[in-house]
């Protein structure tokens, strides 16, 4: 699975533009007034102008295995990065991955994230932009999150180990061999590296699957209506 292509919406356009694309370095593909769209990685993500919906937004974004800490240190000569208990990145053992953790300018947590496992390496130990495989993980914020999970099984969309999933916490939706998923999670819940809490939020996303007997692809804010994150 990937998501391929994905649009959010912001309050605050042009500083949003002005972040990912002057400062992080993203490739522009196009813009309109109300718009922008980058390339990121194998993938396009774009922020739409809003002006009445507060939003809160996680997405993490995939990088080569071996350069964490040189993507670590790209990414501190263009912006802060969050802290939890005096650190600035974490190892989770049971993904064998290395994290770090930063904001936008609307504050949506994002993440850098070197599967050790699964990203390819990378032959030179140096980092840049283009390192950026592409968007590894997406929030997807309901208010019911069984209900949600149940009508996303129904279109093959599953847990990534194919366990039960948990009302109350963050569940990974998507096969742990793609290294994206899909972050299905109950509103109010608290990010790591944030104070922040998850809203539900406007957001519409096509993504690649392997569901079932062939490659599908699926628009989720249009596929399943009900999830009330689609403004679009």
């Amino acid at each position: 699975m990937n998501i391929s292509k994905t649009i959010l919406v912001t309050r605050h356009l042009p500083a949003m533009k002005a972040f990912y694309i002057n400062q992080i370095g993203f490739p522009l593909v196009s813009e309109t007034n109300e718009s922008f769209t980058m390339q990121i990685g194998t993938d396009q993500l774009t922020y739409q102008q809003t002006d009445d919906v507060d939003t809160q937004y996680y997405m993490a974004f995939n990088i080569p295995e071996n350069v964490f800490q040189q993507g670590k240190a790209w990414l501190v000569e263009r912006t802060p990065l969050l802290i939890e208990d005096g650190q600035d990145e974490i190892y989770f053992d049971f993904t064998d991955s290395h994290s770090c953790y930063f904001y936008d300018p609307d504050e949506n947590v994002l993440e850098l994230i070197a599967r050790h496992q699964i990203n390819p390496s990378k032959a030179e130990l140096t980092f840049d932009v283009s390192d950026i495989l592409g968007i590894g993980e997406m929030s997807l914020t309901v208010k019911d999150v069984l209900e949600v999970g149940e009508q996303l099984a129904e279109i093959g969309v599953v847990e990534r180990r194919e366990r039960p999933l948990n009302g109350a916490s963050l569940n990974f939706l998507g096969p742990v061999a793609d290294g994206t998923h899909i972050l299905l999670v109950p509103e109010g819940r608290t990010w790591l590296f944030s104070p922040k809490t998850a809203k539900v939020s406007p957001s519409r996303w096509n993504s690649t699957a392997d569901i079932g007997s062939g490659l599908m692809q699926r628009a989720y804010g249009i596929k399943v209506p009900f999830l009330h994150n689609s403004l679009f």
